[in-house]
């Protein structure tokens, strides 16, 4: 079933400018009685004052007064965003062609010639009433489709447990920050963080424990990170940091902060205690990829592991 409708009179407002009494009381009447929400000006300049705190769905817009005139009066409007949207039918005495175009070329929508034809009126203003309503539902469809996208978007880069970035857009993302750091000889280290014994918790507290502690160590790293760094889930219990503008002892200095944080993270489970092991990879020359970044960091991580664990390696700092 479509979502545009007809709509209910009682919801929309309508903004008469004439600068002649008798003329708003013959279109306030007619509309009033057709259960249109009806707002006045009587000149141009009270039009665009009355516009700073309403917003109405149509603006039945005189031609000729005194002062500003409509089509000066139209051409501010569409200058704003906050009106630039809102349809504007001309009411003229006039039916010159120039006239007529001008009209269109300033924005309008639609004219209407005096003296007023109820019937004409009432079809016109019904047409615009309803195409802006209808307008406004299909934005609304719009952002509400454009903010799913952004979702899946998001939800496509993103690990789904512990919501920092996922295996391969992390290595997508190293890959650029090389191209970047090269471009503009800057400095960049990654830090691979591994959980320390995480399938003997696993096997001790159950998987629910481990996907707690998986979380509250990510967001850990998360804490403790700035916000040009970046974080990813790179396997199982392996989390990959690039740290952007950061030398091999930078980084080596912001990992152990981090495993220190680690450490000190408090559990609601007996004898749970959780530690983290790290190695480091740095930007050696413009020929490094993610690969070769990643290899040496790995490489720094197993000698972490095979050191005793809880501890960040990253190979001779120079």
């Amino acid at each position: 079933m479509s979502s545009i409708k007809s709509i209910d009179n009682s919801q929309a407002l309508i903004l008469i400018v004439d600068d002649l009494p008798q003329n708003l009381q013959v279109l306030g009447s007619i509309l009033r009685k057709n259960k249109y929400q009806i707002a006045v000006a009587t000149n141009g300049q009270q039009a665009i004052d009355i516009l700073k705190n309403i917003s109405p769905d149509l603006i039945l817009l005189d031609v000729m007064m005194p002062g500003i005139d409509g089509h000066e009066v139209c051409r501010r409007l569409k200058e704003q965003d906050s009106t630039r949207e809102i349809s504007i039918i001309f009411l003229t005495a006039k039916s010159e062609t120039d006239d007529i175009v001008k009209g269109f070329e300033l924005g309008a929508v639609d004219y209407i010639t005096k003296p007023f034809n109820a019937t004409e009126l009432l079809a016109r203003v019904k047409t615009h009433i309803e195409l802006k309503k209808n307008r406004d539902v299909i934005l609304n469809l719009i952002d509400k489709l454009e903010e799913k996208n952004r979702i899946l978007e998001k939800l496509a880069v993103t690990d789904g447990l512990t919501r920092c970035f996922n295996h391969s857009h992390i290595i997508e993302r190293l890959g650029n920050e090389i191209c970047a750091a090269c471009r503009h000889s800057d400095s960049l280290s990654v830090t691979m963080f591994d959980i320390d014994h995480f399938k003997n918790i696993n096997d001790t507290y159950g998987h629910q424990i481990g996907d707690e502690v998986l979380v509250k160590v990510t967001d850990s790293i998360k804490d403790a990170l700035r916000e040009i760094d970046l974080i990813g889930r790179y396997g199982g219990e392996e989390f990959l940091v690039v740290m952007r503008k950061t030398d091999r002892e930078g980084c080596y200095i912001a990992s152990e902060r981090i495993r220190k944080k680690v450490e000190a993270l408090t559990w609601e489970h007996d004898n749970l205690h959780v530690t983290i092991s790290g190695g480091i990879g740095t930007l050696e020359n413009d020929d490094d990829t993610a690969a070769s970044m990643i290899k040496r960091a790995d490489e720094c991580l197993y000698m972490s592991k095979e050191g005793g664990r809880n501890r960040i390696e990253c190979g001779e700092i120079k």
